[in-house]
Protein backbone atom coordinates (compact mmCIF):
# COMPACT_ATOMS: atom_id res chain seq x y z
CA UNK A 1 0.00 0.00 0.00
CA UNK A 2 1.27 3.85 -0.12
CA UNK A 3 3.54 5.42 2.25
CA UNK A 4 3.29 8.75 2.06
CA UNK A 5 3.93 11.47 4.67
CA UNK A 6 0.72 12.16 7.01
CA UNK A 7 2.06 15.36 8.66
CA UNK A 8 -0.21 17.04 11.40
CA UNK A 9 0.36 20.45 9.98
CA UNK A 10 -1.96 23.22 9.04
CA UNK A 11 -1.89 24.21 4.93
CA UNK A 12 -0.66 27.88 5.20
CA UNK A 13 -3.52 30.53 5.57
CA UNK A 14 -2.78 31.79 1.95
CA UNK A 15 -2.94 28.13 0.57
CA UNK A 16 -6.47 27.38 2.40
CA UNK A 17 -7.68 30.70 1.65
CA UNK A 18 -6.89 30.04 -2.44
CA UNK A 19 -9.94 31.23 -4.85
CA UNK A 20 -11.89 28.25 -6.59
CA UNK A 21 -12.82 30.61 -9.36
CA UNK A 22 -10.36 28.59 -12.00
CA UNK A 23 -8.46 25.51 -11.46
CA UNK A 24 -5.76 24.78 -9.04
CA UNK A 25 -1.89 22.88 -10.25
CA UNK A 26 -0.44 21.90 -7.36
CA UNK A 27 3.62 22.58 -8.69
CA UNK A 28 6.32 20.23 -6.49
CA UNK A 29 9.98 19.60 -7.36
CA UNK A 30 11.24 17.87 -4.84
CA UNK A 31 14.85 17.79 -3.74
CA UNK A 32 15.51 16.66 -7.63
CA UNK A 33 14.19 19.47 -9.58
CA UNK A 34 16.81 22.03 -11.08
CA UNK A 35 16.36 25.78 -10.39
CA UNK A 36 16.42 27.01 -13.88
CA UNK A 37 13.84 24.41 -14.91
CA UNK A 38 11.55 25.38 -12.37
CA UNK A 39 12.10 29.00 -13.20
CA UNK A 40 11.08 28.56 -16.83
CA UNK A 41 7.94 26.54 -15.91
CA UNK A 42 6.83 29.32 -12.73
CA UNK A 43 7.10 31.81 -16.22
CA UNK A 44 5.40 30.15 -18.15
CA UNK A 45 2.42 29.97 -15.89
CA UNK A 46 1.54 33.78 -16.27
CA UNK A 47 -1.75 34.85 -17.74
CA UNK A 48 -2.69 31.07 -17.69
CA UNK A 49 -6.31 30.32 -16.93
CA UNK A 50 -5.58 29.15 -13.65
CA UNK A 51 -4.06 29.27 -10.01
CA UNK A 52 -0.65 27.28 -8.94
CA UNK A 53 0.48 26.59 -5.49
CA UNK A 54 4.28 26.07 -6.13
CA UNK A 55 6.34 24.85 -2.71
CA UNK A 56 9.34 25.83 -4.98
CA UNK A 57 10.31 28.61 -2.65
CA UNK A 58 14.19 26.71 -1.96
CA UNK A 59 14.80 26.16 -4.87
CA UNK A 60 13.97 29.97 -6.91
CA UNK A 61 15.86 31.35 -3.84
CA UNK A 62 18.72 29.83 -6.14
CA UNK A 63 18.16 32.37 -8.57
CA UNK A 64 17.51 35.86 -8.12
CA UNK A 65 15.68 38.25 -9.69
CA UNK A 66 13.03 35.36 -10.52
CA UNK A 67 9.42 37.06 -11.71
CA UNK A 68 6.39 35.32 -9.93
CA UNK A 69 3.36 35.70 -11.83
CA UNK A 70 0.47 36.74 -10.16
CA UNK A 71 -1.70 33.85 -10.35
CA UNK A 72 1.37 31.64 -8.61
CA UNK A 73 1.59 31.00 -4.99
CA UNK A 74 5.04 30.27 -4.30
CA UNK A 75 6.00 28.74 -0.56
CA UNK A 76 8.36 26.57 1.71
CA UNK A 77 7.69 23.15 2.08
CA UNK A 78 3.75 22.36 2.96
CA UNK A 79 1.96 18.96 3.88
CA UNK A 80 1.32 17.92 0.30
CA UNK A 81 -1.43 15.66 0.78
CA UNK A 82 -3.39 18.44 2.14
CA UNK A 83 -2.18 20.68 -0.95
CA UNK A 84 -3.16 17.48 -3.80
CA UNK A 85 -6.42 17.40 -2.19
CA UNK A 86 -7.08 21.31 -2.89
CA UNK A 87 -5.55 20.81 -6.67
CA UNK A 88 -7.25 19.98 -10.06
CA UNK A 89 -4.13 18.44 -11.39
CA UNK A 90 -0.40 17.79 -10.00
CA UNK A 91 2.88 18.64 -11.97
CA UNK A 92 5.46 16.64 -9.98
CA UNK A 93 8.92 15.36 -10.69
CA UNK A 94 7.83 11.96 -10.20
CA UNK A 95 9.20 10.32 -7.04
CA UNK A 96 8.01 7.95 -5.61
CA UNK A 97 6.47 10.08 -2.85
CA UNK A 98 4.63 12.56 -5.05
CA UNK A 99 3.23 10.07 -7.29
CA UNK A 100 1.65 7.75 -4.26
CA UNK A 101 0.55 11.38 -3.09
CA UNK A 102 -0.89 12.85 -5.72
CA UNK A 103 -2.66 9.34 -6.89
CA UNK A 104 -3.80 8.85 -3.34
CA UNK A 105 -5.21 12.34 -3.68
CA UNK A 106 -6.76 11.57 -7.04
CA UNK A 107 -5.56 13.54 -9.09
CA UNK A 108 -4.65 13.25 -12.73
CA UNK A 109 -0.18 14.11 -13.10
CA UNK A 110 1.45 15.94 -15.14
CA UNK A 111 5.17 14.83 -14.67
CA UNK A 112 8.98 15.34 -15.59
CA UNK A 113 10.84 12.59 -14.81
CA UNK A 114 14.24 14.23 -13.75
CA UNK A 115 16.04 11.02 -13.48
CA UNK A 116 15.02 7.02 -15.11
CA UNK A 117 13.17 6.07 -11.26
CA UNK A 118 11.17 9.22 -11.65
CA UNK A 119 10.52 8.20 -15.28
CA UNK A 120 9.49 5.00 -14.59
CA UNK A 121 6.99 5.88 -11.83
CA UNK A 122 5.44 7.94 -14.18
CA UNK A 123 5.45 5.77 -16.62
CA UNK A 124 2.77 3.50 -14.37
CA UNK A 125 0.56 6.32 -13.89
CA UNK A 126 0.51 7.02 -17.65
CA UNK A 127 -0.66 3.32 -18.09
CA UNK A 128 -3.36 3.90 -15.52
CA UNK A 129 -5.13 6.62 -17.85
CA UNK A 130 -4.37 9.55 -16.07
CA UNK A 131 -0.82 10.85 -16.30
CA UNK A 132 1.17 12.67 -19.17
CA UNK A 133 4.88 12.50 -18.56
CA UNK A 134 7.03 15.43 -20.50
CA UNK A 135 10.57 14.63 -21.44
CA UNK A 136 12.96 16.47 -19.45
CA UNK A 137 14.84 18.97 -21.44
CA UNK A 138 16.59 22.90 -20.86
CA UNK A 139 13.14 24.20 -21.03
CA UNK A 140 10.22 22.22 -20.93
CA UNK A 141 7.63 24.68 -19.79
CA UNK A 142 5.60 24.68 -23.46
CA UNK A 143 5.26 21.16 -23.22
CA UNK A 144 4.46 21.23 -20.02
CA UNK A 145 1.64 23.89 -20.64
CA UNK A 146 0.63 21.63 -23.68
CA UNK A 147 -0.22 18.76 -20.72
CA UNK A 148 -1.91 20.36 -18.38
CA UNK A 149 -4.40 21.91 -20.74
CA UNK A 150 -5.20 18.48 -22.28
CA UNK A 151 -5.26 16.90 -18.98
CA UNK A 152 -7.52 19.96 -17.51
CA UNK A 153 -10.05 18.91 -20.16
CA UNK A 154 -9.77 15.47 -20.17
CA UNK A 155 -12.81 14.04 -17.56
CA UNK A 156 -11.37 10.03 -18.29
CA UNK A 157 -8.34 10.74 -16.91
CA UNK A 158 -10.28 12.89 -13.82
CA UNK A 159 -12.27 9.35 -13.33
CA UNK A 160 -9.36 7.17 -13.85
CA UNK A 161 -7.34 9.03 -11.36
CA UNK A 162 -10.33 8.81 -8.74
CA UNK A 163 -10.83 5.26 -9.32
CA UNK A 164 -7.26 4.15 -8.53
CA UNK A 165 -7.09 6.58 -5.49
CA UNK A 166 -10.43 4.68 -4.45
CA UNK A 167 -7.83 1.31 -5.20
CA UNK A 168 -5.07 2.96 -2.99
CA UNK A 169 -7.54 3.91 -0.22
CA UNK A 170 -8.04 0.34 0.64
CA UNK A 171 -4.76 -0.68 1.18
CA UNK A 172 -2.98 0.42 4.82
CA UNK A 173 0.45 0.66 3.88
CA UNK A 174 1.86 2.11 7.28
CA UNK A 175 -0.39 -0.85 8.97
CA UNK A 176 0.92 -3.22 6.52
CA UNK A 177 4.59 -2.74 6.76
CA UNK A 178 4.20 -2.57 10.66
CA UNK A 179 2.74 -5.74 10.57
CA UNK A 180 5.29 -7.01 8.12
CA UNK A 181 8.05 -5.94 10.25
CA UNK A 182 6.21 -7.33 13.65
CA UNK A 183 5.90 -10.55 11.80
CA UNK A 184 9.76 -10.63 10.71
CA UNK A 185 11.28 -9.31 13.83
CA UNK A 186 8.62 -9.53 16.58
CA UNK A 187 7.35 -6.66 18.97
Amino acid sequence: GPLIARLNVPLPMEIRNIPHDKPIIYFAMDSSGTPEIIAKIVASFAGKPYRVIAPVKNHLDKLPGVKIPSNVIVTDWLPALEANKLADLSLIHGGIGTVMTAAYAGKPVVGIGMQPEQVANLACLVRKGFAIRVAKSRDPSQKVQTAIQLLLHDHQAETKAEAFSKVMRKWDGPRMAADLLYQKFGK
